[in-house]
């Protein structure tokens, strides 16, 4: 990534979208320990942080077992 990184935000549920010393945006949130994604854009950072609160709210599939 290279040089500092600048907050720009802190969604509510722990997202944080920052901009990198090449005017790009990273996207980060609480859980995913320290793995920040590059996105192309301010929209898509905030695409990217609904995206980790869909994966949190989200019900994994129940298999049935056919007895």
């Amino acid at each position: 990534m290279g040089g500092q990184l600048h907050l720009v935000g802190i969604t509510g549920d722990g997202c944080r979208i920052a901009r990198d010393g090449g005017g790009g945006y990273v996207v980060n949130h609480e859980q995913a320990e320290g793995a920040w994604e590059r996105v192309a854009n301010l929209p898509a950072a905030y695409a990217v942080c609904e995206r980790f609160n869909q994966r949190e709210s989200m019900a994994l599939p129940r298999w049935r077992q056919e007895a």
